[in-house]
């Protein structure tokens, strides 16, 4: 008689408890009881299904590879492919190797090798004498010419390398470790009702997000994991899953869900949802008045916390909300920064010295300011969007600009800076269907500085630059803005 695997938040905390008692792998009972021999999870992409037992059966077939090499616990690898079947292959083989995983998108891939010390990569169609080259879900099409011979030591305790998105800096990369990662699992899984999911998979799998809180969750409740070849870039492609094979759960970052929503079909699509989490970028009061009510959850979290601080309740929303906090002690520090403690808190980071190990027990800036509400927390703005005027005065933008978004509900965004060190401009993101409120309405949520309000703009969500999650792009928007001013000068001069 077949043993049922236990549930996954329950096989999850008994892992987290390996993890942190002893030296055994802490996926091997996780992997195994879920893929082999088991019909789901499936991954669904490109029209074709890999039921699990195909994906375990490909796993041996790289973990062949990998001892064949002679590659040892710690040894740091790039696996750089698209997400599919495949790269799953290769993702439990290593993990199974217990080899320090780096998480990458294929391209620029190579130079990771060097950067991270690797000894191999893993990649669909690299020329480096470094790299496996898969052959679809078939195992390995070829193997390194050499592997590359690393100069520091191996990493054991590093399970994950994995980037931060890097939108206003070059990024860094974050070492996650066994229990990093399973702790966030066990406190997060009870509230994903996953059982017999079909999950739409638009978040990219190198990041923590869609890594954590996405794969990982489906693969170990068993769901079907229908993967959206355009990334969440388009609403037709996400519906047109949905109609080719079913779908109950979708996470994404907010613009995904805009876009989504700004389909004929989305809102009904959105409403018939059963869950997942919007995070990885503030949430404006349209999008959240659009998603009050429905099955979807807000998330916040970060790379360093791999990546889970917060969730909402399933239906709860509000401007600039992050939910409640969850696995995480959290506080707040006497400028308005979050701080973190607990098992999620990252391992170390990894620098051009190498592996720097942090001290587990610390508390961890998060570079959010952010404020307490009843039991749940609200975002107040980047520490680093402050800017300073010409009289030496630093100007906290983004807490502002939560201010506003949290006054005038019909604000999709809202952008605060100085165009000439002295004065203040406003710009709203704003429907061009309802007006906008006036300079006075605007400067009353400026406190002392709305002496210095000079300007202020409106422009559409259309026009509005942003990131690649949603948040404003703050770059653009300010040479966006000031090329209006100066166009606006030179008019009214002439």
């Amino acid at each position: 008689m077949a043993v049922r695997a236990p549930r996954a938040e329950q096989a999850c905390r008994a892992a987290l408890e390996r993890a942190t008692t002893s030296d055994a792998n802490p996926w091997h009972d996780l992997l195994y009881n879920r893929l082999r021999d088991c019909a789901v999870p499936a991954v669904i992409d490109n029209d074709a299904i890999t039921p699990a037992a195909s994906i375990w059966t490909g796993s041996r077939l790289w973990l062949q590879a990998f001892r064949a090499a002679e590659l040892q616990e710690g040894d740091r690898i790039v696996i750089a492919m698209p997400p599919s079947a495949a790269f799953l292959q290769v993702l439990v083989a290593a993990i199974w190797q217990q080899l320090t995983v780096a998480l990458a998108p294929p391209e620029g891939a190579e130079a990771l090798i060097e950067t991270l010390d690797a000894r191999a990569l893993v990649h669909p169609s690299s020329d480096s004498p470094h790299n496996w080259m898969p052959d679809g879900c078939a195992g390995p099409l070829r193997p390194p010419h050499a592997l590359r011979t690393a100069q520091r030591d191996r990493t054991p305790n590093a399970r994950f390398l994995l980037r931060t998105s890097g939108t206003t800096t070059d990024g860094t990369w974050y070492a996650l470790s066994d229990a990093n990662v399973l702790s966030v699992l066990a406190t997060h899984l009870p509230y994903f009702c996953l059982k017999h999911a079909r999950v739409v998979s638009v978040l990219p799998w190198h990041h923590a997000f869609g890594l954590v809180l996405d794969l990982m969750p489906a693969l170990l409740s068993g769901a079907e994991i229908i993967r959206d070849p355009e990334g969440g870039r388009d609403a037709e492609s996400i519906l047109a899953l949905r109609d080719a094979w079913g779908a109950t759960h979708l996470s994404a970052v907010p613009l995904t869900m805009q876009r989504l929503l700004a389909h004929d079909e989305g809102p009904g699509f959105v409403s018939q949802l059963q869950g997942g989490i919007v995070g990885g970028a503030p949430i404006s009061a349209p999008l959240a008045d659009t998603l009050d009510g429905s099955s979807l959850r807000v998330g916040y979290g970060q790379t360093e916390a791999s990546p889970g601080i917060a969730l909402g309740d399933a239906g709860v929303w509000a401007a600039n909300y992050l939910g409640q906090p969850l696995g995480c002690s959290v506080r707040i520090a006497d400028d308005g920064e979050l701080l973190f403690q607990g098992q999620n808190a990252c391992f170390g980071t990894w620098t051009t010295e190498g592996l720097v190990r942090l001290d587990p027990d610390r508390w961890v800036a998060t570079g959010d300011r952010a404020k307490r509400k009843r039991d749940g927390l609200y975002f107040r703005g980047r520490k680093d969007d402050s800017f300073k005027l010409a009289n030496g005065r630093m100007v906290p933008a983004s807490r502002f600009e939560a201010t506003l978004k949290e006054a005038f509900d019909a604000a999709h965004d809202a952008f605060l800076f100085s165009p000439d060190g002295t004065s203040i401009a406003v710009a709203l993101c704003w429907d061009e269907a309802t007006s906008p409120p006036s300079t006075s309405k605007i400067g009353a949520h400026l406190g002392p500085l709305h002496a210095r309000l000079a300007h202020t703009l409106v422009l559409s969500p259309n026009d509005w630059p942003t990131t690649p999650k949603g948040a404003s792009n703050r770059d653009l928007l300010r040479e966006k803005l000031h090329k209006r001013l100066t166009s606006h000068a030179a008019s009214f001069s002439q």
